[in-house]
């Protein structure tokens, strides 16, 4: 995936429930033909080492209640995938702990993908717990703040706000410059399919990072 350019950005720390890999507890769903379901991405999340850490919302995800009342006052349409990762996990982060992958400082001089340490699943959640930074109310509101009329829900964001990720109506655009309307790209898949490839890149990205200091 190609990135066009990158801006600071340096979430606060939260911990709300970090969860191992059970998945015995989230409802099965009929999977759409020819795309990942939410048990692949869960056999993906656990296929990272120890070297990566994941939290979320999972004890008190969304309800279908409160997705469509979210649908109804902001015009959005979310598709069956996207309700299903609400119902099933509410929001997510992943990040290679820190420990690990120093966090750049504000003003260091280093290639864009240095600051990719991990991405934030956004979504709704019953958990008061759960940050309102984690939450789709506010990152709309962030979204309106650069564009009249946002690509949809902004849902996923890399760290480091290398690109960003809106789903609404069954689709998912990826956009790299947020003050530009035609810098995007339409995904091929579901939020499954699109969560498993960025699994793959945080890995890539990591594997070169340690890598590097090896040499």
């Amino acid at each position: 995936m190609k990135i066009h350019q990158h801006s600071n950005f340096y979430p606060q720390t939260f911990s709300y429930l970090c969860f191992n890999n059970d998945l015995s507890s989230v409802d099965d769903v009929t999977p759409k033909q020819n795309m990942a379901t939410k048990e692949e991405f869960w056999d993906r999340k656990k296929k990272l080492n120890d070297d990566f850490f994941v939290m979320g919302s999972v004890s008190h995800p969304a309800t279908e209640e409160q997705i469509k009342k979210y649908e109804e006052s902001t015009g959005f349409t979310f598709s069956e995938d996207v309700k299903d990762f609400l119902t099933s996990f509410g929001s997510l982060l992943f990040e290679v702990k820190e420990e690990i992958w120093k966090r750049p400082q504000e003003f260091d001089v280093l290639p864009s993908w240095k600051f990719g340490y991990g991405f934030f699943v956004y979504g709704l959640s019953q958990d008061e717990e759960m940050p309102s930074w984690m939450g789709f109310e506010e990152k709309h509101q962030e979204a309106l703040e650069y564009k009249e009329k946002p690509l949809g829900q902004l849902f996923f964001k890399r760290s480091g706000n290398l690109y960003r990720a809106y789903t609404d109506n069954g689709i998912i655009k990826i956009e790299y410059d947020k003050y530009d309307e035609e810098d995007y790209e339409v995904f091929e898949g579901n939020i499954y399919d699109f969560l498993i490839e960025e699994i793959n890149n945080l890995e890539q990205d990591y594997l070169e990072y340690i890598n590097e200091g090896k040499s």
